[in-house]
């Protein structure tokens, strides 16, 4: 194996281990690392879960003294800060490391090659942005987040082959299969938190956890404007650490009946239809640090989003059925004409069993209206 593809090879185990980490360690990014002598892997870690080491450091002390001469490849810029760890280049310097290979400058201000300057000044040789796109891609959460201050947006959907998403009895279990829904319990382990409206809460009553496989739970997030949950107060996402986002001017005695619970009510302003403003959101859920959010729906939520054109990916999970009259997978929101009608991507496309896991993203806009009939009920 030649040097360049060894490097590649190297970087791409640590960008495995990067995104199989990932969810579990936020806020902070899930970064990997691999230290390699003499072509030998003499250490590999993925960051420690949030106040623990970080993944330069644990590589680091499974390699001991084979660290010193070695390279170390790592998926993000090394950190040369001291926050709830000391600084990576630091232990990286010390470590006697001769040659760091990074895939990603860390895009935060107070971060932003400084670790690299601190590197190349202790004579360290510093390469940047081996299989950058893909550093980017496994690091998107939190790139996303320092950029624009909100975090990433993933919408969720298991639909029938006609795009519904319940029967009109309002039945849906099980729309898609088992392998669908481990997979989806996959998605939420791997984003910080996981939003549904309140219709959903009230007809499903869901956990909003990661039972299925093995993974941190998401922070249950809640759209209810108005507050409906109050009078329902046993259902089981009200617990602490969920959020329940309400519009502004609700009774008093409904914010203190989901206080109780443990569960934090936040205000946020109405859009013009009278529903908790999507945008607004955002901007509260990015100033609490949520990294990412996956919104399972329902069908009333999911449009809110795309008519805000508030999203980053669309995972659907499209089912072998076909339900007539239901529910849509976007409900209550339209557009006057096709062509100003949000367009897609298509990212990924796979087999879960009977299922066909579809990965869309938002196509650039050529132009048009992005007025939109909102839902009615959140």
């Amino acid at each position: 194996m030649d040097a360049n593809a060894r490097d590649r090879a190297m970087m791409t185990r640590a960008l495995v281990l990067a995104r199989e980490g990932t969810g579990a360690t936020y806020p902070n990014p899930c970064v990997g690392a691999v230290v390699v002598q003499r072509g030998r892997i003499v250490g590999a870690a993925r960051s420690d879960v949030t106040g623990g080491a970080h993944a330069e450091v644990r590589a680091l002390a499974a390699a001991g003294r084979s660290a010193r001469g070695a390279t170390l490849y790592v998926t993000l810029e090394p950190c040369c800060h001291t926050g709830r760890t000391g600084p990576c280049t630091g232990a990286i310097i010390d470590a006697g490391i001769a040659r760091v290979v990074v895939g990603l400058r860390d895009p935060a201000r107070h971060a932003s090659g400084k670790g690299l300057a601190a590197l190349r000044r202790a004579g360290l040789t510093v390469e940047l942005g081996l299989l950058g796109d893909e550093a980017a891609a496994v690091h998107e959460h939190y790139v996303h987040h320092v950029q624009t201050a909100r975090p990433y947006v993933t919408l969720k959907v298991a639909a029938s082959v006609d795009g519904r998403i319940a029967v009109r009895s309002g039945d849906s279990r099980w729309i898609s299969g088992e392998a669908s829904r481990a997979d989806a319990h996959l998605l939420r382990a791997r984003h910080h938190g996981v939003a549904v409206g309140v219709g959903t809460v009230l007809a499903d009553d869901p956990r909003l956890d990661v039972r299925h496989v093995e993974g941190t739970d998401p922070i249950p997030v809640v759209f209810d404007t108005r507050l409906r949950l109050a009078k329902h107060v046993r259902k089981q996402v009200l617990r602490p650490g969920t959020l329940v986002l309400h519009g502004e001017g609700v009774a008093a005695a409904a914010v203190r009946a989901i206080a109780a619970t443990g569960a934090t009510p936040i205000a946020i302003a109405r859009d013009r239809d009278g529903h908790v403003d999507v945008t607004r959101a955002l901007v509260e859920l990015g100033r609490r640090e949520l990294r990412s959010l996956l919104v399972e729906g329902g069908g009333a939520l999911h449009g809110a989003f795309v008519a805000a054109a508030a999203w980053q990916q669309l995972v659907v999970y499209l089912a072998p059925r076909l339900l007539g009259e239901g529910t849509p997978m976007l409900a209550g929101v339209a557009w006057d004409r096709v062509a100003a009608a949000p367009g897609l991507e298509l990212a990924s496309l796979s087999r879960l069993g009977d299922d066909v896991r579809c990965v869309w993203l938002p196509a650039p806009r050529s132009g048009g209206s992005t007025r939109a009939r909102r839902p009615r009920t959140r």
